[in-house]
């Protein structure tokens, strides 16, 4: 998608150019600056695995399977139909005589 990569550029160039400004530096020396920072990147896991646990509570109440539920799942049937093929396999085998 160009436009996307066009927008990546200008800002990724915007930024590099902040960068470069010895107040922008004195700024991000600042550690109450940092911290707060840090804690506005940490926010965005925060509210994920919040709406995620709601979520969960919430398709609990209605009965409906989460995201997690159904993927364990499939790897469950997976597993389970690996297993059944090589049972399978281990049953022809052995349903075949040996040639003389």
């Amino acid at each position: 998608m160009p436009v996307i990569k066009s927008i990546k550029d200008i800002v990724v160039g915007q930024a590099l150019r902040l960068a470069g400004n010895p107040r922008v530096s004195k700024l991000a020396s600042d550690p109450r600056l940092m911290n707060a920072a840090m804690k506005a990147l940490s926010l965005g896991g925060t509210l994920k695995s919040g709406m995620d646990r709601a979520g969960g509570v919430a398709a609990g109440v209605l009965g409906l399977a989460t995201q997690q539920e159904v993927a364990n799942l499939r790897a469950t049937i997976q597993q389970l139909e690996d297993t059944v093929s090589t049972l399978e396999a281990k049953t022809a085998a052995a349903k075949t005589p040996p040639s003389p």
